[in-house]
């Protein structure tokens, strides 16, 4: 009796980083260009994924905020957006269930019904050049044992089949853990994730494409 207790209790709390907030430095082209920070809130059940990012970009001040809520198997089950850049400060809500989401903001006339990708079971929820989604996904595949999922882009309104390569082959870069282990995400943007194995914390988070890179920053 008690091993299938212990074992329901795994299952009903899987492996996520511990309450606290983790700061990343951004780069772009080998040039510094702001900070990231996520901070992680252990809920019952689930936990709150707080971020906050401010940036310069060729002479833009950008910045943003974020929440996104996951249940107790590391699903999304809702994500809160507010973006400040020159000209305009946009707003997005993503409110998902098991096989369908619904997004809405300023950035959409009316809801959007998005549905899960065919041969995939979940979402992820994931704003290019923000950090929650990916921060996250190390421990939500790792929990759900799965290669593809459905990744929806909040501001975009859009799903598109997220993809893992797990015979990447990557270099590790200078500075990266020893133990640290690489996911390797092909589609439909290629980006790299060295995360701890054991907190399931990124390290690094990089978009070769656009030579950006977020490094986590540990003093």
């Amino acid at each position: 009796m008690l091993p299938m207790l212990l074992l329901a209790a795994v299952a009903a709390n899987p492996l996520f980083p511990a309450s606290a907030t983790y700061r990343y430095a951004a780069s772009l082209g080998g040039e510094q260009i702001g900070v990231w920070s996520v901070t992680v809130k252990a809920q019952d059940p689930g936990a709150q994924i707080d971020e906050s990012s401010s940036a310069n970009v060729a002479g833009m001040q950008l910045a943003a905020t974020a929440t996104l809520l996951l249940g107790a198997n590391l699903a999304p089950a809702k994500y809160d957006g507010s973006y400040r850049a020159p000209g305009q400060n946009p707003t997005v809500d993503v409110t998902l269930g098991a096989s369908a989401a619904t997004v809405s903001g300023t950035l959409t006339s009316q809801p959007q019904q998005l549905a899960l990708m065919p041969d995939t079971d979940h979402f992820v929820v994931i704003e290019p050049g923000l950090l929650a989604g990916l921060f996250v996904l190390p421990a939500q595949l790792a929990s759900w044992k799965e290669t593809t999922v459905t990744w929806i882009t909040p501001t975009a309104a859009r799903a598109q089949a997220l993809t893992i390569d797990p015979a990447a082959k990557t270099a590790r870069p200078a500075g990266i853990p020893a133990a640290d282990v690489v996911l390797s995400i092909a589609q439909p943007i290629a980006v790299t994730i060295w995360y701890d194995p054991a907190s399931l914390v990124p390290d690094e988070i990089s978009v070769p494409s656009e030579n950006a890179v977020l490094t986590r920053e540990r003093s």
